[in-house]
């Protein structure tokens, strides 16, 4: 119970900061009231103050307008992707970004050079939530599943009218009498 007592205290007491692999995330600021977290597919808006390591800013969108991106989609640098996971709307957060989640062995010259750690302030200010039908295997299941639903209506549908059609025909009639002998 003491090795307990003891995470639950050190997770406390470092509760605003978290690690996926090498990517540090410090919240700096979050909201009091959110509802809505960005997540994998979904569309963000972000402002950011690229840093070095040095404290020296190579880049900052807040003059350009926000930095837009869809997340996980790779078309940014992989410390933004994981970065952002989790964010509400005006939450600010400090991510320490190692080289591989970055700009890796070839830098982005002139201004950032090979192998570098970078540190970007980040705060979210849009975002739009993907569609259930554009986003993972819950999409794909039902971009598959409501084809077959149709056309199994369909199927059952031209069935039940096709035997009213030949339950309502003419049969030729019985003679009357009975039998014939």
């Amino acid at each position: 119970t003491v090795v307990l007592v003891a995470a639950a205290l050190l997770s406390c007491t470092d509760a605003a900061r978290k690690t996926r692999g090498e990517l540090k995330i410090d919240v700096i600021e979050k909201p009091e009231s959110c509802s809505v977290l960005s997540g994998k597919g979904d569309t963000v808006g972000i402002h950011y103050i690229g840093s070095h390591t040095s404290g020296e800013v190579f880049d900052s969108s807040k003059s350009r307008g926000p930095f837009s991106f869809k997340v996980g989609d790779g078309k940014t640098i992989p410390g933004f992707d994981q970065g952002v996971v989790g964010m509400c709307i005006g939450e600010k957060r400090l991510l320490t970004v190692p080289p591989h989640l970055g700009y890796g062995e070839k830098g982005h010259p002139p201004t950032i050079p090979p192998m570098a750690t970078l540190k970007f302030e980040i705060e979210l200010v849009e975002l739009e939530k993907a569609s259930v039908f554009s986003s993972g295997s819950f999409g794909t299941t039902y971009s598959t599943a409501v084809p077959l639903f149709l056309l199994g209506v369909a199927i059952y549908y031209l069935y039940h009218r096709a035997q009213t059609e030949e339950g309502t025909r003419k049969r030729p009639a019985k003679a009357k009498g009975g039998r014939r002998r």
